[in-house]
């Protein structure tokens, strides 16, 4: 039993699982467990499968304890079903409760025979709560008068309640029970019930019972006879005449409190029900604290020694490309590259026959100083002309694999020169190892819960399995070396945010700082060329998404000194941002492009005194196949 109520638990966790994944599935669902069920017909038959009526409808319900002190139900239901005479119908379709106050009642079909004894074939399906019998095959058609005797057990069909909160009742066990389908669309020309206690529970009886009639929540009440005694057992009797379509009854038999045991799936445990989620909660906040860890050792490895002096000189041996692996988070290296090449002399920023598409011009009498430099022109130069001069191509995929490749060869380079390295935190992989250990006591926790019978640990059951997953799936990141600085690349760091700062101040601050400084290239007059030092910060600017601000600063230099940039564009102009502005999202989209993927499309497209009919366990579904 307990490997069946896992089993259960599991079945009723993937079908949460598919409601997710599977709209469709579930809209198809939707339509009704008979439109569902239903085979299907001919087509020369335009009448409906569950177009028809029962002549009778008998039922004998057998309810004893069994050796656990538990209430066990044996049911044998007659039927006589009254079909077309046409080729409409193959059997009919029985659904069954299998859960009843929160706890599966382990429906079990016995047999399914006709009114000889003879068996009738059927198969089963679970859908919904409801375990649904389909008599017949799919080969043969059934009419007029059709007997199904069908047997079935149940667990667990005793309640225990008390009323001793806004209640003058007191506590009592009950048999609470929809005899009939309300979800039928089938009338029935005489219904009867026996209801048969053994002699343990006839002897708790209580003498409270109830009996209602008609469509769901109604309260009006219907004669329930009994109990008589034969021997030793309690009968109760309940009949009827006439019944439309979706009429049920439902009776009500109080028992003496703790006559039947109840499942641990009744028992009240809040614990059991929301462990699993606090687990799942946990966990995920454990792994993304774990993420937070590894953010925070990258951060840890850029400080060197925490003070940050502001620079206005890049060495030659940290160009763009080389600084982009350095900064975290840096922006248009490509075009940071380019400019760089264009202030040191290098080539030369033309405007393009095409508006989106810029020229660049080789000048050869300019040296290289680091080798990524000389790289990063080979790779822009390849397709050339004689004269040196290549369009920067709007779209070109070769042409933006090489640069992909050239701000790979950066990253690269920077490890190799000792600045960066691969490390893993040891801080994140204890948080995520703690998230999986959570993760896994939480799941653990929500099968068992889950394989009591307990249906309202499903819930807590699929968002544990969830968050389970998903740390799993997290784990990728914290157990995984990173790329984070070197002592030596922590100094490149500060020294950089050094030349950040000197950008940022204002223009007065970095002229002080231009005369207190020996390393500036000077004029004769021995004051610092300030053109000449903006110029070689302007790629690192680019870098640090300041390419605006410093534009306009040199813009200022470049009036001052009434000339344009020599680099790019028109010299006589001083418009300097525009141009620039222009040039690095243009150079960034041709060394970003992807072409879109082809195929690609998109597409639209009861309680005593206080009951009513259909309060209780079992009714279940009645129709066609």
């Amino acid at each position: 039993m307990a490997h069946t109520r896992i089993l259960r638990a599991f079945a009723a966790l993937s079908l949460a699982m598919v409601a997710v994944l599977a709209p469709a599935a579930a809209q198809a669902a939707s339509d009704g467990p008979a439109s569902h069920l239903a085979a299907p017909r001919p087509a020369d038959v335009p009448t409906d499968v569950d177009d028809f009526s029962y002549s009778s409808w008998d039922a004998v319900y057998e309810i004893g304890l069994d050796d656990e002190g538990r209430a066990r139900m044996r049911v044998t239901e007659t039927l006589v079903a009254r079909f077309p005479d046409v080729d409409q119908n193959r059997g009919i379709v029985r659904g069954l409760a299998t859960s009843y106050e929160g706890a599966s009642i382990e429906t079990t079909i016995l047999s399914v025979t006709d009114s000889n004894g003879a068996d009738v074939p059927y198969e089963t399906d679970e859908e919904d709560g409801l375990l649904y019998v389909l008599t017949g095959n799919d080969d043969d058609f059934v009419r007029g008068l059709t007997t199904y005797v069908i047997e079935y057990e149940m667990r667990d069909v005793i309640l225990a309640t008390d009323r001793s909160e806004g209640s003058s009742a007191p506590p009592a066990d009950e048999f609470y029970w929809d005899l009939l389908p309300l979800d039928s669309t089938q009338p029935i020309d005489r219904f009867r019930a026996e209801i048969v206690f053994d002699p343990a529970m006839s002897n708790a009886l209580n003498g409270a019972t109830r009996c209602y009639s008609g469509p769901s929540g109604s309260k009006e009440e219907c004669e329930l006879e009994g109990p008589t005694t034969d021997g030793r057992s309690a009968t109760f009797r309940v009949e009827s005449g006439p019944r439309p379509a979706g009429d049920g009854v439902t009776v009500a038999i109080g028992f003496e409190p703790g006559t039947a045991t109840q499942p641990l799936a009744r028992t009240p445990d809040p614990v059991a029900d929301v462990a699993p989620i606090v687990a799942a909660v946990g966990a995920l906040g454990l792994a993304a604290g774990s993420w937070v860890a590894v953010s925070a050792f990258a951060r840890r490895r850029r400080a060197a020694t925490g003070i940050v002096v502001a620079q206005y000189d890049v060495p030659d041996s940290l160009p763009p490309l080389l600084a982009a692996a350095v900064v975290p988070g840096a922006e248009d290296v490509i075009p940071s590259e380019i400019v760089h090449l264009a202030v040191r002399g290098m080539l030369r920023i033309e405007e393009g026959t095409e508006e989106d598409e810029p020229r660049v011009r080789r000048l050869g009498e300019a040296h290289s100083p680091d080798q990524l430099d000389v790289d990063a022109l080979e790779a822009l130069f390849l397709d050339a002309d004689a004269d040196g001069v290549v369009d920067l191509p709007a779209a070109d995929e070769a042409f933006a694999a090489r640069m992909t490749a050239l701000q790979h060869r950066g990253t690269t380079e920077a490890q190799s020169r000792g600045l960066t390295e691969k490390a893993r935190s040891r801080s994140a992989v204890i948080l995520q190892w703690c998230a999986i250990g959570l993760a896994v006591v939480g799941l653990a926790f929500g099968i068992w819960s889950a394989a009591s019978g307990r249906l309202s640990a499903i819930p807590a059951l699929v968002v544990i399995s969830i968050g389970a997953f998903l740390v799993l799936l997290s784990s990728v990141y914290p157990f995984s070396k990173h790329t984070v600085l070197t002592v030596e690349g922590a100094r490149t760091y500060e020294y950089l945010q050094g030349v950040k700062e000197f950008i940022r101040v204002a223009d007065a601050d970095r002229l002080r700082m231009l005369q207190s400084y020996t390393g500036a290239e000077r004029r004769a007059d021995g004051t610092a060329d300030v053109i000449h030092v903006y110029e070689r910060l302007l790629p690192y600017a680019i870098l640090f998404g300041m390419e605006r601000e410093w534009g306009d600063v040199l813009e200022k230099a470049y009036a001052s000194a009434e000339r344009g940039a020599s680099w790019i564009g028109d010299p006589a102009s001083f418009a300097l941002r525009t141009q620039l502005a222009s040039f690095v999202a243009s150079s960034h989209s041709a060394a970003t492009y992807s072409a879109p993927s082809a195929g690609s499309s998109s597409s639209a497209g009861g309680a005593f005194g206080g009951g009513f009919s259909g309060g209780g366990g079992g009714g279940g579904f009645s129709g066609g196949r």
